[in-house]
């Protein structure tokens, strides 16, 4: 599963190597949005290596098709905006393998995340004085016009400068947090029984505090390994292969590398504002340069902008009045209010109206109708016996 970034072109290049040869398959995902796009670097190293390369193109209309089939396939609520494309890459992929590998986990124990780096620049912007950064930079930066951009400047800005003044666990959280806790008393019918506020960010700090790592990052990974790792990506990546009927191994979740790395200090996973310090540098030579020390972009669906085109017709009928009062749970005020706010491009809700439209077509094929059958695949004939 080569998607062009850092992780699964080492494994790429790695598996060449351990091979003896270049005679196997990569797979990559791409998107008409450039900044969502990595494929241009996949294919950098499908032809540096000498891969046999399958590119898979997302399109709205593909995953129109697929919303709520693969929901069946997930058996669960899920709002991951990577799950689509992982299986239209397992479905291009089960004409040529039975096994994929995958570099999931090498974000979490090198410290490739976003987040990893803000921790870094919190420290230094903490330095200035708080009348300043909350009068005046705040200010400045809730100005910022909204992109739909991949992570755009906008968008970490505006976490970035609210989740820095809180602690350094739940820090971590805000800036991950998908809906804040005002939006989801906003859009919950009866938040009082969620406890909101009593729980917010609890999983990150009782993992912070439970982590015995002598340095912060090295906790903050810890969090990440303990709960994004397993309850999202690994789910992910099983379930949409598995959908295919195959298997998705993952070498950066190695218990003894795991261990190993867990050991050393942060300091030489971080180098300056560079993520991933040790792996490139162990990778220098193997992979071109410009894959090494691109920008990350990681895999997600421009649904941002879907809304507000190709997916706009779903998701009116998704968060209408009527939708949303058949579950019990969603306030339909609140959810249309932020469904009229993102529509307008006054906020980027893109993240939370995907795991609203998830959790609302999962309710209905799943309680509300029932007819979640209906999107399996048809069994396939028993073989007879001369």
């Amino acid at each position: 599963m080569l998607s062009g970034g850092i992780d699964s072109s080492g494994l790429t290049a790695l598996m060449a190597k351990v091979r003896g040869d270049t005679d196997f398959h990569t797979f990559s995902i791409a998107f008409e949005d450039g900044s969502f796009n990595e494929s241009k670097y996949a294919e950098m190293v499908a032809k540096h290596v000498g891969t046999k390369h399958h590119e898979v193109l997302v399109t709205a209309q593909k995953v129109k098709e697929l919303l709520p089939k693969y929901l069946v396939n997930i058996d669960e609520p899920y709002a991951d905006g990577s799950a689509i494309p992982t299986y239209l890459l397992a479905q291009t992929a089960k004409h040529h393998v039975t096994v994929l590998l995958s570099g999931e986990g090498g974000d979490e124990i090198y410290s490739g995340y976003d987040t990893h780096l803000a921790y870094k620049v919190r420290r230094v912007y903490r330095a200035i004085p708080k009348v300043v950064r909350q009068n005046v930079i705040r200010r400045c930066v809730d100005l910022l016009p909204v992109s739909h951009k991949k992570l755009s400047f906008e968008f970490k800005a505006k976490r970035f400068v609210r989740g820095a003044e809180l602690d350094v666990p739940t820090s971590h959280y805000y800036w991950r947090m998908v809906a804040s806790e005002d939006t989801k008393r906003d859009i919950l019918l009866k938040p009082e029984k969620f406890n909101i506020y009593s729980t917010s960010g609890a999983f990150f700090v009782n993992a912070y505090k439970h982590c015995s790592a002598s340095d912060e990052l090295n906790r903050l990974l810890y969090i990440d390994f303990s709960y994004h790792l397993p309850d999202d990506l690994m789910i992910k990546n099983d379930r949409m292969t598995m959908a295919h009927s195959l298997e998705a191994r993952v070498p950066f979740t190695d218990n003894d590398l795991v261990r190993y790395l867990a050991s050393i200090p942060a300091n030489y996973k971080v180098k300056g504002m560079r993520g991933k310090h040790l792996l490139k540098k162990s990778l220098k030579g193997v992979l071109p340069d410009p894959v090494l020390y691109k920008k990350k972009i990681g895999l997600e669906m421009p649904y941002s902008r879907w809304f507000l085109s190709e997916l706009r017709d779903i998701a009116e009928t998704a968060f209408s009045d009527e939708m949303l009062r058949s579950t019990g749970l969603f306030n339909s005020r609140g959810v249309r209010k932020i469904w009229r706010e993102h529509k307008s491009m006054k906020v980027d809700h893109g993240r939370i109206l995907w795991g609203l439209l998830n959790y609302i077509m999962w309710f209905d094929i799943y309680i509300a109708t029932g007819n979640f059958k209906s999107y399996l695949s048809p069994p396939r004939q028993a073989r007879t016996s001369a």
